[in-house]
């Protein structure tokens, strides 16, 4: 047909929205819609639920302007691999809801789904390239914390460059748990972990920022000096740890300013928790041992 308004069939079938009837889904359409401002064009699409889950899912469709995506998961016999490809990263987390905040790019995420406790988890690793970091302001405030306002400025507006993300994740239906994921570019390279909470809408992530990342890199090229410097991959010389936790749109975020001076190799002393109270104000941090006399 010309158009299809899946919304309401997405809201029913949601993991904890309720137990519907086993159904098949088999169609070709010129638009499928998914919510307000979500919608795909040239789409084929086939997919089995036995009312509980989704059991398999073969999904190809225009995004963006002119994005392809395919999806594929499940197969006969029970295989549950799950493999999403896109030229357009942005216009992708856009449709499946999950951020606005992202401006073209590719992504690639493998994976493989099991059921724990009668709940779906979805475990993989996610690979991205070349996109923008747009209109972010938790983002933008914690790179204005860090003593960053130029790159605030820029992910408040025309954006950030990234070169590439790369990470592992846990999803089910109340969390996003991401592990170990990394993005950085030219002017500005981040790691973190922790989690989403979907169902409230709060997070609770930590990691490192590490402005001129590409600077910091040529440094990590030095032999046995650099990467004792860099402290490992992801990591950088001129670097500040953080944490951010609490409501998703505002929440409470602690930069560690001395952690900006330590060679990656002591960063780790200076780490620290969210103050009780949420503060968002630098929190001092213990003062290293002092060697020689200085």
């Amino acid at each position: 047909g010309a158009a299809w308004d899946g919304s309401m069939l997405l809201s029913q079938t949601d993991e904890g929205g309720g137990e519907t009837p086993p159904f098949i889904v088999d169609a070709r359409v010129g638009r499928a819609i998914l919510g307000p401002g979500r919608e795909a064009r040239d789409v084929a699409v086939q997919i089995y639920s036995d009312g509980k889950h989704y059991e398999m899912a073969r999904v190809d469709a225009t995004v963006g302007e002119k994005g392809k995506l395919t999806l594929r998961f499940g197969q006969a016999g029970g295989n549950r691999d799950f493999h999403l490809a896109t030229d357009d990263f942005g216009a992708t987390l856009k449709l499946i809801d999950i951020t606005g905040n992202i401006a073209g790019g590719r992504l690639s995420v493998d994976g493989r789904a099991e059921d724990v406790g009668g709940r779906r988890v979805l475990r993989g690793r996610a690979e991205g390239a070349d996109y923008r970091l747009i209109n972010a302001p938790t983002f933008a405030k914690l790179l204005s914390i860090a003593s960053l306002p130029t790159m605030a400025s820029l992910a408040s507006g025309e954006g950030i460059p990234f070169t590439r993300l790369t990470g592992g994740f846990e999803l089910t239906t109340e969390k996003l748990v991401l592990d170990k994921a990394r993005a950085y570019g030219g002017a500005l390279g981040i790691n973190a972990s922790g989690t989403i909470d979907r169902v409230h809408d709060t997070i609770d992530l930590s990691g490192t920022l590490v402005p001129a990342y590409t600077i910091n890199s040529i440094l990590g090229k030095i032999p046995v000096l650099g990467p004792l410097l860099l402290g490992g991959e992801g990591q950088g010389l001129f670097a500040a740890n953080f944490r951010a936790a609490g409501p998703a749109a505002d929440p409470t975020i602690t930069v560690n300013p001395l952690s900006a001076l330590a060679p990656g190799f002591l960063r780790n002393l200076f780490l620290f928790d969210v103050p009780a109270g949420g503060q968002t104000a630098q929190e001092p941090a213990p003062r290293p041992p002092q060697v020689g006399g200085q």
